[in-house]
């Protein structure tokens, strides 16, 4: 009888991650390189420290070294050699052929564009021309009817500038992709806790217990929220995530800056992983409000003094049925049964959740944000 193979274990960062790094140094300089990782600032991916006012790859917690892959990402493409003008004589329809990191490896702009409206090519041009264009289209058209959008990842003081801008011209019409894809988000929190952005720090995860990771991939995309996660379990706590799909990362991650984390094949990171359906978010959150409040663990105090409507919210989760809420979920029904022996032992003292904007993207979803918050809240 033939042993049956036991799959391979796919483990999130490790030596992959420190290749890509030594990868774009090479690619860039090791001047170039230098210089960006050891500045005085804070990191484009997610504008935590990552060198600060401390410099050198120390983040604000003191903690050496702290750099990460999406912080290289975003400084190497600013201090890449630029396109070269031979570039754009080639079509939108061949730009289009490319992937998103070809073309950010093609180099950086340092030089104005133009396209003209029936045009499919892009032309370089001097910044006198594109100045002298842009004031005449500012003339002739109407402030009111003008909108400024900048990048998530431009200054502090760039983002000043433009707004003094746009209301020199009269519009208050401002907006960057990091608020504008986060504002289904402000709308749902503000409904549900009363403000439109988190209630804690990143320095807050030192001292929980319970984490609850919700349609977010921190492994790939957060990975200071990685080292958080990942620290929590090495304390005894719990990390829950909730996601469809399986992020191999989530599951166990290699911390390049851990000797032991690489060694070992990587940290346990995920003590429980529930994949639910697509578009059965809803149904999943209330079954677990449905879970605490059966196990009489709730802080009432702090729901009365710092809720509303808490009342409605029980009445929505006594009229729900285990039947229909696992009908939703389909062939991953006895995951959530088993949930639903399990969440009286993981009712934890301090449990923040953290999500990924997508969950609360659509219409039912920004404006039912109840069960959610409701379940962190606990």
């Amino acid at each position: 009888m033939s042993q049956r193979k036991r799959p391979d274990v796919i483990v999130g960062g490790g030596a992959k991650k420190i290749l890509y790094t030594l990868n774009t140094v090479r690619r860039i300089g090791v001047l170039s390189s230098a210089k960006a990782l050891t500045s005085h600032n804070a990191c484009k991916a997610c504008g935590l420290g990552m060198g600060g006012q401390r410099g050198g790859m120390t983040n604000e917690s003191g903690e050496f070294p702290s750099v990460c892959n999406k912080s290289v990402q975003a400084q190497s493409t600013d201090i890449q050699p630029p396109i070269p003008d031979a570039v754009f004589q080639h079509s939108l329809a061949e730009f289009r052929q490319l992937s998103a990191r070809e073309l950010e490896q093609l180099g950086r702009l340092n030089t104005p564009l133009f396209k003209a409206r029936d045009s499919q090519h892009f032309t370089t041009v001097d910044w006198q021309w594109a100045l002298d264009r842009a004031v005449q289209r500012f003339s002739s058209a109407a402030p009111q009817n003008s909108f400024f959008y900048s990048s998530g990842r431009s200054s502090n003081e760039a983002g000043f500038v433009l707004h003094l801008l746009a209301r020199l011209y009269g519009t208050n019409n401002v907006n960057n992709c990091s608020f504008y894809c986060h504002q289904a988000t402000n709308v749902g929190l503000h409904n549900s806790i009363g403000t439109g952005t988190a209630t804690i720090e990143l320095e807050d995860l030192n001292h929980c217990d319970l984490i609850f990771v919700i349609g977010a991939n921190p492994a790939s995309n957060h990975p200071r929220f990685i080292h958080k996660l990942q620290a929590c379990r090495e304390r005894g706590g719990d990390v829950i995530v909730i996601n469809s799909a399986r992020e191999p990362g989530l599951v166990r991650f290699a911390l390049p800056k851990s000797a032991r984390s690489l060694i070992s094949g990587g940290s346990a990171i995920a003590s429980d992983y529930l994949q639910p359906n697509i578009g059965s978010d809803i149904a999943v959150f209330t079954a677990i409000g449905k879970a605490l409040l059966a196990s009489q663990q709730i802080d009432s105090a702090f729901i009365a003094e710092f809720t509303s409507g808490f009342s409605e919210y029980q009445q929505q989760l006594e009229d729900s049925s285990w039947q229909a809420l696992c009908a939703v979920r389909g062939s991953r029904s006895r995951r959530l049964s088993a949930w639903r022996s399990a969440m009286p032992r993981r009712t934890k003292r301090y449990s923040p959740g953290a999500w990924a904007s997508p969950i609360t993207c659509t219409a039912l979803r920004t404006w039912r944000r109840s069960p959610t918050s409701a379940c962190c809240a606990a």
